[in-house]
């Protein structure tokens, strides 16, 4: 049977009911059911029968309708909007009901007080049940602040328990530099890097830095440029210039040590600009020296001699014997490029006993390949490969790939010399297997063409054409001032194996 109100009466089955049920806000008593309302408030002056009529239809309990018309005297509802509001509410107390069905959490205590606030809410005890869920919520929260404090512990313990992983981690990468392995130490600065706790961008910017760096001390140029890479971007988050400007610094050396000399000196200036922003006075001497070596690549040895006594003076104010070490050995080098061997090799001694000084192994071996070859330049073959075997010897210790390379090429070079064209060949095919591997463009064409040249003057044209053209091919890229001369002899390789055909 539908019930509706209207403003001004109800209507129930057809018969008409006007406003004499309203008591002038008096109380009644309705027994209803087996629920006594007792004494209610007057429900709208709604007649019992009618009262019972709403229970029906709306399928609540008698005490939960009592309940409706409470909360509607309350709001002061209008009388013409009592058949909607109560139609609302019982549809909110049935869904709220629903919810209750199906009580579960893993606290029973919680889980009986939220059987009990849905019993309540079904009898339209809507105090108790706030009092009892309310009752619920606390218990949960305590629980819930006792979890977070225990998370909490627990995180605490799990981020000590991180660092102390990658502290060892970084234990065992200074024990294996200690013993010249560098790249497994890089492996273990990389390792310390993945366990750090989340957040710690500082720290994991300083072990991939060193992972680039014993990355770059054995040549694995692609792999140094990569960790550095990912170092240098977390160092711009942290805004760490010092730490920012040295990788640049690095970033440069390796595109130096590849033969990308235009890209090396972009990086280098952008070193130095930020290393004179800051003071960093120790890398302005590194980076100066950086771009003086560009410059010799280019035959600019005015420029660059300019630069490194610049650096000089800088590493021995700042009493960085590293660098000192390895700008000694850098002039050294500008001198013997333009044939005064006398200079280069006082500058190579120096350089030398500063890097015994220090125990610079990587620096002692480039140093004494470079005596080596003021000595091969005097026709001291002998005493030159006394300086390269001893060289050798560190640098296979140290897994130093590049200046192994650069040894075995010397070696060759001598034998060469010496007229042992066998011994020479053996020697520079070893070299020019590394340099490939290292990717270094100018140091590949060198060695290709060393045995090239060998082979064009035993006759074997076709080796010497297949050695020739891969030295020419990279020196093109490189824009070598000896290009043209190169080209000049490959043309007439291939005219003579033209002759030949």
């Amino acid at each position: 049977m539908s019930v509706y109100i209207q403003a001004g009466h109800l209507s129930a089955g057809g018969q008409e009911m006007d406003n004499q049920f309203d008591n002038n806000g008096g109380e009644q008593n309705n027994a209803l059911g087996d629920h006594a309302i007792g004494k209610q408030v007057n429900n709208y002056g709604m007649p019992p029968e009618l009262f019972a009529q709403y229970v029906r239809e709306l399928g609540v309990t008698d005490s939960a309708l009592a309940s409706f018309f409470k909360i509607l005297e309350e709001q002061q509802v209008a009388r013409g909007d009592l058949d909607s509001k109560l139609r609302e509410i019982a549809f909110r107390h049935k869904e709220l009901l629903v919810r209750f069905e199906s009580v579960t959490s893993d606290d029973p205590e919680v889980k009986a007080l939220r059987e009990l606030a849905g019993q309540a809410i079904k009898n339209g005890d809507y105090d108790q049940a706030e009092d009892l869920l309310n009752q619920a919520k606390e218990r949960d929260r305590a629980a819930v602040a006792k979890l977070k404090e225990s998370i909490a512990e627990q995180q605490t313990a799990l981020e000590k328990r991180q660092l102390s992983e990658a502290e060892s981690c970084v234990e065992q990468a200074k024990l294996q530099e200690m013993q010249y392995r560098y790249k497994k130490a890089a492996e273990y600065w990389q390792e310390a890097a993945t366990v750090l706790p989340k957040g710690r961008k500082k720290e994991r910017a300083y072990c991939l830095n060193n992972a680039g760096y014993d990355l770059y001390c054995v040549s694995e140029y692609s792999a140094s440029m990569s960790v550095w890479t990912q170092a240098l971007l977390l160092y711009q988050q942290v805004k760490n210039e010092k730490e920012k400007s040295n990788i640049l610094n690095g970033i440069s050396v390796i595109y130096y040590s590849q033969g990308e000399y235009e890209i090396a000196l972009k990086y280098a200036k952008q070193s130095l600009l930020i290393a004179w922003n800051i003071g960093y006075t120790n890398l302005i001497g590194t980076t100066l020296n950086t771009i003086a070596m560009i410059y010799d690549e280019k035959h600019d040895y005015t420029s660059a001699l300019n630069l490194l006594k610049q650096s000089l003076l800088i590493s021995r104010d700042n009493n960085d014997k590293n660098c000192e070490g390895a700008i000694l050995n850098n002039i050294s080098q500008i001198y013997y490029a333009q044939d005064d061997h006398i200079a280069a090799l006082k500058y190579l001694k120096r350089s030398l006993r500063v890097r015994r000084k220090i125990n610079d192994k990587m620096g002692e071996g480039v140093t004494l390949v470079n005596i080596s070859k003021s000595y091969s330049s005097k026709g001291c073959y002998s005493r030159a490969l006394q300086y390269l075997e001893s060289a050798l010897v560190i640098q296979r210790e140290i897994e130093d790939r590049a200046n192994e390379a650069t040894a075995l090429n010397d070696i060759g070079l001598i034998y060469r010399k010496q007229g042992d064209d066998v011994a020479a060949l053996k020697y520079l095919e070893q070299s020019l297997s590394i340099r490939k591997k290292l990717g270094g463009k100018a140091e590949e064409a060198g060695v290709s063409w060393n045995i090239g040249w060998i082979y064009y003057e035993q006759g074997e044209l076709a080796k010497a054409e297949q050695y020739l053209s891969r030295a020419v091919e990279l020196g093109t890229q490189l824009e070598r001032p000896d290009l043209e001369d190169w080209r000049k002899t490959l043309a007439a390789v291939r005219a003579k194996l033209r002759g030949q055909r």
